[in-house]
């Protein structure tokens, strides 16, 4: 590989390592008021006694949006089991990136099938109102097609980067995600 395309891949690690980290910090702020939400929600119900009826809803949305946003997550980390069980038996190299291919065009396939119906169920959802928040169910219902985009991008980038690489094997020691 000459110091172009490495300068290319390099970039490409860049641009994937920013985004991860931009969608990690996301989901502390979505998990973090998640535990906020709730914690209030059983001070308010069992401390006050006085309910709040949009608590548990709002966490809900909350979970929704941390669990799909970190998808992207897992995809650049290669912590999803579908996406490493096969690439692990590969032996030689040029299986590898056969196999890699393929999973790619597979998941991008599902995520694309899946971007296209979530953006159809968001569209529907601005005529569907939330019990407990009195909010369209448009903002809840983008957790998927955002997460999905992000998901391709993701996926795309990590593709190229191992590409680059061969799909190398990953060291087996345990890894620690960061978000």
């Amino acid at each position: 590989m000459d110091s172009q395309e490495n300068k290319a891949i390099g970039m490409l690690y860049r641009i994937s390592d920013i985004l991860n980290k931009i969608v990690s910090q996301l989901c502390v702020i979505t998990i973090g008021g998640m535990t906020f939400v709730v914690l209030l929600g059983v001070l308010f119900r069992y401390v006050f006694r006085i309910p709040l009826s949009w608590s548990e809803e709002l966490s809900r949305y909350l979970m929704i949006w941390a669990a799909a946003l970190a998808i992207s997550i897992g995809i650049r980390e290669n912590e999803h089991v579908g996406l490493t069980i096969l690439l692990d038996g590969a032996k030689s190299k040029v299986m590898r990136m056969i196999l890699g291919s393929i999973i790619f065009v597979v998941v991008l396939g599902f995520l694309l099938i899946m971007i296209y119906y979530s953006i159809q169920m968001t569209i529907e959802a601005k005529f569907q109102i939330s019990m407990g928040l009195g909010i369209t169910m448009v903002l809840p219902s983008l957790a998927i097609p955002v997460s999905m985009i992000l998901a391709v991008i993701q996926l795309v980038l990590t593709h190229i980067i191992n590409l680059s690489r061969g799909y190398a094997p990953e060291s087996h020691e345990k890894k620690i995600i960061d978000i």
